[in-house]
């Protein structure tokens, strides 16, 4: 049985149909069918209940549902798959609520939800003006917005925040980007995040890097230097919290997220966890984290029902993954940055070079830039010369076929000399005849 609030849809895609570009029927495209989706059972709609799951009793293993009718359902079950997923994150500024009573009650896990600091309300309490990018409705509302609104500031520059950004442009509306970090794009870091925000500067939208809002009022949005701008509305971007409000209620270890072993079982026998709420290793630093990736989500949920299914199937740990594209200005970044393996206190520096995807002769070749992070010392856990982290920038061509080799790289904790066992193949109206992974061993230097 299929419990599910929301409608399904595809979160990444969201942006683009608002935007139209690339999605023309706008938001709605983005919206998934379960009754037509190919995996699913064809009688999965006759065993879906629209509604939340607001209790369970772990000793008797029944389940207690509230519908969308407000009617309350108990329903015994053998095991249960939690898929609580994240809700979007707004920092506690002052003016970005309506001045109400938004507390959510003890069955409040039904409806949309946003978490302001630490804060779980109802979406319908944020101001008039403020706005969020995670489901469908969210995206309805930013394609109303975007027929009747002049200028846009959209705060956080995640791959979310980007990609709302160019489609409010696409759209004719005035925009700005607020990012409180000193560059765009916390997954890449500053020299190679420079390259994408020369392209947004160039595309007519302002960015104000290094900065907070500290308050909202009236279409004003007023910085932590006493700074304001004026705007048809304000988007969130500024990431998402682990919805663990059921898992804690029943007595599921919550650490980050919702505690998981390798074959994604809660402490509490008979009950999973899988997707946005969960935490699981990282292969890189050896600590636990939040992924936050859609695709990940999915083979969390197939590994949890192989173990149901009595085929025992674990988890590996996995890193940080992200491709996204603004104004045609393509980016990857995989495992972890420069900067976070230092905050890390991990001894690390990069090789950064210049790629191009056809041979100098040819001039459809696309121009862009590589940039691998590696330890420099060996460790109890990181090999000296261990490819910690990858990021590419490519104009105009996708990078998606070369971050996932990385990814692949990093999750299996290959160094720079290890290089020598991927090859390269050369088709000239394909790539270079240059051989880029011997071209990093060179720089690194062979010993």
């Amino acid at each position: 049985m299929l419990v599910m609030n929301l409608e399904p849809t595809v979160v990444c895609s969201l942006p683009y149909g608002v935007g139209r570009r690339l999605i023309p029927g706008g938001p709605e495209d983005a919206v998934v069918d379960i009754s037509k989706f190919p995996r699913l059972p064809r009688d999965i709609v006759q065993n879906t209940i629209i509604g939340s799951v607001i209790s369970i009793n772990t000793e008797e293993k029944v389940a207690t549902i509230k519908t969308q009718a407000s009617e309350y359902m108990h329903v015994s079950y053998d095991n249960v798959i939690l898929a609580t997923g994240a809700v979007p994150w707004i920092p506690p500024i002052e003016g970005v609520l309506m001045s109400c009573d938004h507390r959510i009650d003890n069955e409040g896990f039904s409806g949309e939800v946003v978490c302001v600091g630490n804060q779980f309300v109802p979406k319908a309490s944020l101001a008039k003006g403020i706005y969020v990018m995670r489901t469908a409705n969210d995206a309805r509302a930013l394609d109303k917005f975007a027929q009747e609104a002049q200028s846009a500031i959209i705060i956080g520059s995640g791959a979310i925040g980007l990609e709302v950004a160019e489609a409010l442009a696409d759209r004719g509306l005035t925009v700005t980007i607020v990012e409180a970090l000193p560059h765009l794009t916390p997954a890449l870091d500053k020299d190679m995040a420079k390259l994408l925000e020369k392209r947004i500067e160039e595309r007519g939208i302002k960015v104000i890097t290094e900065k907070q809002a500290t308050s909202y009022h009236n279409g004003s949005l007023t910085l932590n230097d006493g700074t304001t701008l004026e705007a048809s509305g304000v988007v969130f971007a500024t990431g998402v919290r682990p919805d663990t409000r059921l898992a804690a209620k029943i007595g599921i270890k919550v650490e980050k997220g919702i505690v998981v072993n390798k074959y994604m079982q809660t402490n509490i026998p008979n009950i999973y966890a899988i997707g946005d709420a969960t935490q699981i290793e990282n292969t890189v630093s050896r600590k636990t984290y939040l992924p936050l990736i859609g695709t990940l989500a999915m083979r969390q949920a197939l590994i949890a029902a192989l173990n149901i299914a009595g085929k025992p199937t674990e988890h590996p740990p996995a890193t940080s993954w992200g491709v996204s594209t603004i104004f045609d200005l393509h980016w990857g970044s995989v495992g972890l940055t420069e900067e976070l393996a230092a905050s890390l206190g991990m001894k690390a520096t990069a090789i950064v070079m210049p790629v191009r995807t056809r041979e100098p002769a040819m001039p459809e070749g696309k121009s862009g830039q590589w940039k691998i992070i590696f330890s420099t010392e060996l460790t109890d856990s990181i090999k000296k010369g261990q490819i910690l982290g990858f990021q590419i920038i490519l104009d105009g061509e996708s990078p998606l076929s070369t971050v996932e080799r990385f990814l692949d790289m990093i999750v299996r904790h290959e160094t720079i000399p290890e290089l020598i066992g991927h090859f390269h193949i050369h088709s000239p109206s394909h790539n270079p005849p240059d051989d880029l992974y011997m071209g990093i061993m060179f720089r690194y230097g062979i010993n």
